[in-house]
């Protein structure tokens, strides 16, 4: 190994990513309470005591960033910990609109009042139900329809007495049948005569009594109609009684229950109920003594029956805050529209239609947290249908208004309209930052409801308190699912987890979803083991196959280098060629994957030509690189002199979409090296971003690169001179298998941490970096080189009896790419 080499390269103390558990200062979670607080997330706090204390309406939380089971638990404890009022919000209820029975009344009540208005009119219509039909049975009542029935008896016989007094004018008698029809038969000597005296009459006899009996018929109907009078009115004299006596009973009782609530809209509506009480009387009578006719009636008239009898006398109870002393803060699970909104249930009838009465309306969320704060998830919301549009009507309307929603129906409702209820909420929506910045470029409503962003980091600083902080999580995982406990250092392995999440070991991930599932399944092997403790060799079992059963692919491609199939050289040195690393994502798993990059100069005026361009497989990230490798030439080698030359690079069997940068200083390496001669090592593997002055950017995956080629070099076998050349700002986010790191500690893999591209030059040649100048220097050969090929192309002329002179940055002729970047690989 050149003395280069060694002046660059880690120790295995500089990768090693140690925790010490001994300092978390608890044996296992059991001694730790569960974490129920938000950690480590000072902006969004404050943006949160902003979003609460602020009055104005539009000031509506949207919390970026919070991600993991819990999420929204941990938003409403914190929501609740800044809620300072103790103003318990108002109750609503619903009651029937005697005028317009298909618009009932939404009505405020203090908090409790609710309840206790249902109450009340549960025990007024009891007690009407036994007093009523008491009274109506008294004797005072009866002595008064007595006395009517006797009085308006005697007007009908005093009418039908004039009736038979014109009758025996006309030497005939009246007969009233049962079923009110009167007959007029003649009389023979006072008697009536009978059918076959009547038959006897002499056609003119016959002709006078028909002219009698005509003239009392025109009588007898003004007689009939008066008796109707008659008994119409008593009919009317008779409810009119039953009305005072109800009245008697009713009034009282109803005044003693509007006295308990002082509400201007809630005393009108008892000065309709009494009217409608004393109206429908009926309703109260015992069944039993009820006509089959009247019951049938009424019982069709409410489709659910006698049970039904006092709908319209109910209390809809919508919102009940009795138990509250303070504004609610609410957790919406499955924000779709119904849960939101609140819906008008339907029932069938016997009849089998489908109908709906004011006592069917129920809550929504929304109007469950009115007066407090609504907790909900916005990328759910955003996935059901019409639950958006509404939710900005609704906020700009500030009102809710509650209606049948079912847009699949096919059949006709019976529907009602009730009052629209004002609306004071404050929503504090859960979503990720790319839904909040979607939707303020696209949705010009929702910066103007959404006026504070509470922004979750998804790293936090690790503290010394980050065992504490992971031991308070598992311990919620044990209550909440019955995990087992974890000793101090198999969370110490938990915290090396959440540091890979992050890639930086400084720091440790809050997505505590990954962490949730790496202790469900540590708990999984430690159950398998038959432990009662969670240990770290359980944690670290859970990772190893977490891995496995996502590593299929890379493994057949370490099995393709292996065998020989994608050819790569892992030992000795080759001019042009070098090897590259780029991240595969899956998705659920990434992993590091070794390219091989070849370069090809010839003399010519063609410039470089990148290959992965040329085949529209590159995205614009990684076509930036390469214009940045011509920054680079023009700053080292075209100072004197113009740089010409033909070369190609490209990632060898590379066969799908490639983005990224950190493949620069691969690619300038192997240009370089093909143009000055230079053989490059073929045992280290280099990654890293180059700007236009040779120094050497961070990349992203650095890990997954570095065990990439640990594991490809430990599939063909380690020779002890193999490693990785990664930029030096990436040495603070190695967080490396135990496997890696014994490789290192025993010398046989390698991790070189270079600043500029001169040191990765003198690590891959061996060669003094140098200058142009000295032609015994890295840079002095590919200088002299390009300058011999510059020579060389002077001397051959073209048709026009020029020379053809490529600069770097010269336009090519090809036109501009107008692609979109390509979804590739990561990281390159």
């Amino acid at each position: 190994m050149t003395e280069s080499a060694g002046r660059y390269e880690l120790s295995a103390e500089d990768v090693r990513f140690h925790i010490a558990a001994d300092d978390f200062g608890f044996a296992d979670t059991r001694e730790l309470k569960p974490l129920e607080e938000i950690i480590g997330q000072p902006r969004a706090l404050e943006a949160l005591d902003l979003g609460v204390g602020i009055r104005h309406q539009d000031y509506h939380v949207y919390a970026a960033g919070m991600t993991g089971t819990g999420k929204l638990d941990l938003l409403q404890k914190a929501v609740s910990e800044r809620v300072t009022s103790r103003t318990s919000p108002c109750d609503w209820v619903f009651l029937n609109n005697f005028d317009e029975p298909d618009r009932p009344l939404a009505i405020a009540l203090n908090a409790g009042e609710g309840v206790k208005l249902r109450d009340a009119m549960e025990n007024l219509i009891e007690t009407l139900v036994s007093a009523l039909p008491k009274a109506f049975r008294e004797e005072d009542f009866g002595k008064e329809k007595d006395r009517l029935r006797q009085e308006y008896r005697k007007r009908g016989e005093a009418v039908f007495q004039e009736l038979e007094r014109l009758a025996e004018e006309h030497n005939m008698t009246v007969k009233q049948l049962p079923d009110g029809e009167i007959l007029f038969i003649p009389l023979k000597d006072g008697r009536p005569m009978s059918p076959e005296e009547v038959q006897q009459l002499t056609p003119e006899q016959i002709a006078e009594l028909e002219s009698h009996q005509e003239q009392l018929i025109q009588t007898a109907a003004k007689v009939l109609e008066q008796q109707m009078d008659i008994q119409k009115q008593l009919t009317s004299d008779v409810r009119e009684v039953a009305r005072q006596f109800a009245r008697r009973l009713v009034e009282p009782l109803v005044s003693a229950i509007a006295r308990q609530f002082d509400n201007d809209r809630l005393a009108e509506w008892f000065e309709a109920l009494k009217a409608d009480i004393i109206e429908h009387l009926d309703r109260f009578r015992e069944t039993e003594r009820m006509p089959a006719a009247r019951l049938q009636a009424m019982m069709e008239n409410h489709d659910l029956g006698e049970q039904q009898r006092f709908l319209d006398y109910q209390v809809n109870v919508l919102v009940d805050n009795s138990d509250r002393d303070r504004p609610p803060v609410i957790i919406e699970n499955a924000p779709n529209y119904r849960n939101l909104f609140g819906t008008i249930e339907r029932v069938v009838d016997r009849h089998g239609r489908v109908t709906t009465n004011f006592t069917r309306i129920k809550a929504g969320s929304l109007l469950r947290a009115n007066g407090g704060f609504l907790v909900f998830d916005i990328t759910d919301a955003l996935g059901e249908p019409f639950v958006w549009k509404e939710l900005k009507r609704t906020l700009k309307s500030g009102q809710v208004e509650i209606e049948t929603f079912d847009p699949f129906s096919m059949f006709t409702v019976s529907a009602i309209k009730p009052d629209p209820i004002p609306l004071n909420v404050k929503l504090v929506a859960a979503g990720p930052p790319l839904i909040y910045h979607l939707l303020c470029l696209y949705d010009e409503d929702f910066s103007r409801v959404f006026r504070v962003k509470a922004d979750f980091d998804v790293e936090i600083t690790r503290e010394a308190d980050a065992g504490q902080l992971y031991g308070q999580f598992v311990r919620k995982l044990s209550d909440s699912e019955g995990l087992l406990p974890f000793s101090a250092h198999a969370v110490a392995e938990l915290v090396a987890s959440g540091a890979r999440l992050t890639d930086d070991r400084r720091k440790i991930s809050t997505e505590f979803t990954h962490v949730g599932d790496f202790a469900r399944e540590a708990d999984y092997w430690a159950r398998r083991d038959g432990a009662d403790v969670v240990q770290a060799e359980h944690v670290r079992t859970a990772v190893d196959k977490r891995i496995y059963r996502s590593n299929l692919i890379a493994t057949k491609i370490r099995e393709l280098i292996a065998d020989g199939t994608l050819i790569f050289d892992l030992e000795g040195t080759a001019v042009g060629q070098i090897n590259g690393l780029a991240v595969a994502n899956l998705g659920d798993y990434s992993f590091g994957r070794p390219s091989r990059v070849t370069a090809s100069v010839g003399i010519g005026a063609a410039g470089i030509i990148n290959i992965e361009r040329e085949s529209r497989m590159s995205g614009r990230t990684y076509d930036k690189g390469m214009l940045i490798i011509e920054g680079f030439l023009r700053n080292r080698y075209a100072k004197k002199h113009p740089v010409t030359l033909s070369a190609s690079l490209a990632m060898e069997q590379s066969y799908g979409g490639i983005d990224g940068d950190s493949a620069s200083v691969t690619e300038l390496l192997c240009l370089l090296s093909a143009i000055g001669g230079i053989p490059l090592r073929q045992d280290i593997a280099v990654t890293g971003s180059i700007n236009q002055w040779g120094e050497i950017q961070a990349i992203g995956g650095v890990n997954e690169k570095i065990e990439g080629f640990f594991d490809v070099c430990r599939e063909a076998g380690l020779t002890g001179t193999q490693g990785v050349c990664i930029p030096h700002a990436n040495v603070k986010n190695l967080v490396l298998r135990p496997d890696v790191v014994a490789a290192i500690e025993e010398g046989q893999f390698h991790i070189w941490a270079v600043k500029t591209f001169d040191e990765a030059a003198e690590l891959f040649t061996g060669l003094p970096a140098g200058s142009i100048e000295d032609s015994d220097t890295f840079h002095g050969k590919v200088a002299d080189r390009l300058e011999l090929m510059i020579d060389t192309l002077k001397k051959q002329p073209t048709s026009a009896g020029s020379h053809l002179l490529w600069t770097p940055g010269m336009p090519t002729g090809l036109p501009p790419d107008p692609r979109p970047t390509l979804p590739g690989d990561e990281g390159r």
